[in-house]
């Protein structure tokens, strides 16, 4: 029945349409605003046809109205599914267990395309009224922005300091009004999660260049995410695992990740592979090939809803700068998932490969994926290196990082007497510039640094080191039998040094232990001594075993590398740490991440000697 104001022959009420995204401050609060007004004024209304109703029938129930539904959310009951909905159990789990969580692939028939189909090993049981289940939610979810992001604040937010971090209070104002999300989780559970992703982890993990500063994840990866649940839901789980990585890391305070945050990250993984499941089963090839659905795997693949924190506060020796570009301290915090992986690249081989992969920052992100994982195998990357600004895809290291052929052959192509490939040298001497940038970086304070030009720098070095084969798959170009061990000793001391300075990786997946393994079985031949006698030789020698060493820190092969320094050191007449450093800087090396386990290291030597 039409209202009476409606029957006197009132101004018909027009229809706003609002955008969901707005591209400016100024347009997002004429928004607000705009909403505010007419869901104040439906209030209104409302209120006055209760009333009204109220005192002509005192006994009728009214009906309530999808605002007040909004307003009366129990976030604490309706943060998660209903009862009935299957979920994780509360049980910790080993970091093993959670392998199992993968992308396996079956043929259905002759006329589909193999696609990945998922599974998880947990028992999934309804949520138990357990004193977990009674721990708060904090909508507004306390996030640490370190001293390294440059951040910008949206309104709403509200920005305090704490012993020293600076905490954002997220999710006072609400994305979508309307709740039209693909999503069954609460609105603040949902802008919590989406406001992390917009402030905190996009920006680094697909930094814009200076002349463009909007980040391709933002433009593009959210909104696809609105009509996929599949991309929506494995965001969500991106987001929270990232979050408890820093939260294990104790880059974020004790409280910003509680039991609570745990239970909806465990929620979300469950529900993200179901949700791919029934994806992969789809006979659409278009639908399984997508952008999405191949975004969704590699948020699969490297987020995690383990609980198990054996792992936490573990250190390296090496005390490495920029360990928060493009989050290398978070996604190599936990190990990736290798069949979801394995998943991952059969999609993009039936793609085509990765140029065929349009969205913007996926096929960067896939191609730090790759180099990520690889890093962590000691393996070559399996796609190829794709760069954040498309002009530099392409570029050579020394078109990228400035140097020239001529500074190769003045530098570390004099080594080619002793072993040394064109492509060592070529590696050796990016590793050095690129050293020499992060110094210059971390010297000067720059209101606007191009940070995706330095995480391109960095991992286009990475690449091609991971990229030079071993030495015996070059048996038939050594002209020299002497060659052979000393390029295989140098490229793996190369990859300590990267892995520990160069491209960080932490505790939890570093390889630094297997390294110092391999470098001890090369270095260990019948004929060692007459491999070493070249001078130059004896250079690379006491940088091979420094770093050995200090890879080799509090494992059993430290006192190998110990004994063997002490004779080499003796040898060359080196009895003080500035000797010995001296030759190092002939090498690979860098003071503010080296001198303090090399020096450790050398203590140990010294009291030998």
């Amino acid at each position: 029945m039409p209202s009476s104001k409606g029957a006197k022959g009132g101004t018909k009420e027009s229809i706003h349409f609002v955008n969901a995204r707005p591209t400016s401050e100024n347009e997002k609060l004429r928004i607000q605003r705009l909403v505010r007004a007419h869901v104040g004024k439906w209030i209104s209304d409302q209120t006055k046809d209760r009333s009204a109703g109220e005192s002509s029938d005192s006994n009728r129930e009214e009906p309530r109205g999808p605002a007040s539904q909004i307003v009366d959310i129990d976030t604490e009951e309706t943060l998660f599914p209903s009862s009935s909905s299957p979920s994780v159990g509360s049980s910790r789990e080993s970091p093993e267990s959670t392998t199992s969580r993968s992308l396996s692939f079956s043929v259905r028939s002759a006329s589909h395309v193999p696609f990945p189909s998922v599974a998880s090993s947990h028992t999934h049981e309804p949520l138990e009224d357990d004193a977990e289940s009674h721990c708060q939610y904090n909508p507004c979810r306390s996030v640490v922005d370190s001293a390294h992001r440059d951040s910008t604040y949206s309104p709403g937010q509200e920005s305090v300091s704490l012993a020293g971090y600076t905490i954002t209070a997220m999710g006072s104002d609400v994305f979508d009004p309307f709740h039209t999300y693909p999503s069954h989780y609460t609105p603040e559970a949902i802008n919590a999660c989406e406001r992390y992703l917009l402030d905190i982890l996009w920006p680094q993990l697909t930094p814009p260049t200076p002349s463009d500063r909007d980040v391709s994840a933002a433009k593009s990866w959210l909104p696809l995410s609105l009509t996929d649940p599949v991309l929506f839901t494995a965001l969500l789980f991106g987001s929270l695992s990232h979050q408890r990585c820093q939260w294990i890391n104790g880059h974020i305070p004790d409280g910003a990740f509680g039991p609570r945050d745990q239970r909806l990250l465990r929620q979300c993984e469950y529900e993200t592979i179901k949700l791919a499941n029934k994806a992969f089963s789809d006979p659409d090839r278009n639908r399984v090939l997508s952008d999405s659905i191949i975004l969704s795997v590699i948020c699969m693949a490297h987020s995690i809803a383990d609980d198990n924190d054996r792992r936490r506060h573990r250190n390296v020796p090496f005390t490495p700068p920029l360990t928060h570009l493009q989050w290398l301290d978070v996604y190599a915090t936990l190990p990736p998932n290798l069949v979801h992986l394995r998943g991952l690249v059969e999609l993009i081989k039936l793609r085509g490969g990765l140029k065929n992969i349009k969205l913007p920052g996926l096929a960067t992100t896939v191609s730090f994926s790759a180099l990520l994982t690889a890093s962590y195998l000691l393996s070559q990357p399996v796609f190829e290196y794709i760069p954040f600004h498309e002009p530099r895809q392409g570029l050579t290291l020394q078109d990228l990082l400035g140097y020239t052929s001529l500074d190769v052959e003045l530098g570390f192509g004099r080594l080619r007497q002793i072993g040394f490939t064109p492509e060592m040298a070529d590696v050796f001497q990016a590793l050095r510039v690129y050293t020499n940038i992060v110094i210059e970086h971390m010297k000067a304070s720059h209101p606007n640094p191009d940070l995706s030009l330095l995480c391109d720098q960095r991992n286009l070095v990475q690449y091609h080191l991971l990229t030079l084969p071993s030495a015996r798959d070059l048996t038939s170009y050594f002209p020299h039998p002497h060659h052979e061990p000393v390029y295989e000793a140098c490229r793996l001391a190369a990859l300590i040094y990267a892995v520990g300075v160069t491209f960080p990786l932490p505790s939890q997946c570093s390889p630094l232990p297997r390294l110092a393994k391999l470098l001890q079985q090369a270095l260990q031949s019948p004929d060692a001594p007459s491999i070493w006698t070249h001078p130059q030789a004896q250079v690379a020698l006491l940088w091979v075993l420094t770093l050995g060493g200090i890879a080799a820190e509090n494992r059993p092969e430290r006192e190998w590398f110990v004994h063997t320094l002490r004779q080499v050191a003796s040898t060359n007449g080196i009895y003080s740490w500035s000797d010995l450093k001296a030759v190092l800087e002939f090498m690979l090396w860098y003071d503010a991440a080296c001198d303090r386990p090399g020096y450790s290291l050398w203590l140990e030597v010294a009291g030998r000697l």
